[in-house]
């Protein structure tokens, strides 16, 4: 799998000085743009090896992969160029040839690179890397994928509790091309394994299946004790400042921009019955903390539900006439954008719901235990539920199940420009048939 990346780079890094070097030769005559390839794959090669250009990473990581492809490339580059420089050995080069052909092979490199992550798996009819699972007293799976070796361990084929070398020689050998080996043992082999592993110069791994209802993500170390590591913050600092500014941005020019209107609804709301402008309710957002959500009063002030045990439905009396006015165009969430620049909410992220949201008269914790991960990003004004078409009454466990669905794939896979589609497609929704 390495070699046919590394046939690809050179293949790439070739067409590029290829392409540079007979344009050159259409206009100036030869350019020696050979030579400077001749030159250039050895250090490229030589370089992508050094910062692992080549490893398990680069074949599931597309980023990844061209990325050290080009650090790889920019390395052999200014390599040449400054042993050129120090021995003035580029007097008969084409300057314009050598810059052109790196240019067009680090195009070249991105493209190969970017399809051979893509296309991996098929290329070998399964996972682009090879494993060996060692079954040391159990039995081995029923079915084993392609690029998957079994190895049953057996005190007359392998046993690491003896220390010989003609063993570990053995083990060696079964091992030499995998990039992954897995043991699965019983718990009072895992240790042997665990060492046997730690001198096998591979990625060894020990299955330890009471683990799995914890679902680590890595391992951390507290006062010399290994620990999972069980959760980690969605977003980093530099997202989250991202994600910080884009908010402000956007919550600070729309209630510029809206503000009469925003006060011509108040004062609509304020003159039907007299009473309170806004519907204060208790929420939960980022962290499972607990913050008041402002919206615009749409019900009559003895009806309002400030538990939000009962979700609103078509027709509901409840609903004041104006209410379903500012209620179907979404107006009514509008003082939200207050929460937004006070820092408890987001313009885009997972709805926060009341404490008393019910669905088939169950609590909306009751239905998933993971409701409470949606929490691990500040709420927000609109989210990825939304714009599918998860809006209103959730009358069904179903209907809390596909918004829980939208918003842990979007807190896992977030990013600024996703948050510029969802703005923009709520733009479309607002006057939804399940807005009400």
């Amino acid at each position: 799998m390495y070699l046919l990346m590394l046939l690809g780079d050179v293949i790439a890094i070739s067409a590029g000085f290829l392409i540079a070097g007979q344009i050159h030769v259409l206009h100036h005559g030869n350019g020696q743009w050979m030579d400077q390839l001749i030159m250039l794959l050895p250090l490229y090669v030589a370089t992508a090896l050094l910062i692992r250009a080549y490893s398990p990473a680069i074949v599931h990581e597309r980023w990844t992969s061209m990325g050290r492809g080009i650090n790889a490339l920019a390395l052999a580059t200014s390599t040449i160029m400054l042993v050129a420089f120090f021995l003035k050995a580029s007097d008969g080069w084409s300057r314009a040839t050598f810059f052109a052909g790196v240019m067009m092979s680090g195009f070249f490199l991105m493209v190969v690179r970017y399809a051979f992550v893509r296309h991996s798996s098929a290329l070998v009819g399964g996972e682009p890397y090879e494993i060996v699972v060692v079954c040391d007293g159990v039995p081995a799976p029923s079915m084993p994928s392609a690029n998957c070796t079994i190895v049953m361990e057996s005190s007359d084929v392998f046993d690491p509790s003896r220390l010989s070398p003609a063993i570990y020689d053995r083990f060696a050998e079964v091992i030499q091309y995998a990039d992954r080996v897995i043991v699965q043992c019983p718990p009072e082999r895992r240790q042997v394994w665990a060492l046997t592993l730690k001198g096998a110069n591979v990625q060894g791994e020990v299955i330890a299946p009471e683990m799995s209802e914890l679902s680590p993500i890595g391992i951390a170390r507290h006062n010399g004790v290994p620990t999972l590591i069980v959760s980690r913050g969605p977003l980093g600092l530099k997202d989250r400042i991202i994600k910080r500014l884009f908010d402000i941005t956007v919550a600070g020019t729309v209630l510029f921009l809206l503000a009469p209107l925003l006060v011509l609804v108040a004062l609509a709301i304020y003159l039907q019955d007299r009473g309170p402008v806004f519907f204060v309710q208790t929420r939960v957002g980022r962290s499972n903390r607990l913050f008041h959500i402002l919206k615009f009063r749409s019900m009559h002030v003895a009806s309002s539900d400030a538990k939000g045990t009962l979700s609103a439905s078509r027709n509901d009396n409840r609903v004041t006439p104006f209410g379903r006015f500012i209620r179907a165009t979404s107006i009514d969430e509008m003082p939200q954008l207050i929460n937004v620049l006070k820092g408890d909410m987001s313009i885009v992220g997972p709805r926060p719901h009341a404490l008393g949201s019910r669905a088939e008269n169950l609590l909306f914790w009751h239905i998933d235990e993971r409701y409470w991960h949606r929490h691990a990003i500040k709420p927000g004004l609109t989210g990825l539920a939304q714009v599918r078409g998860y809006r209103g009454a959730t009358e069904r466990k179903a209907d809390l199940v596909n918004r829980l669905q939208s918003d842990l794939e979007y807190l896992h896979n977030w990013t600024l420009w996703r948050d510029v589609v969802i703005l923009i497609r709520t733009v479309s929704v607002v006057l939804h048939q399940n807005a009400y």
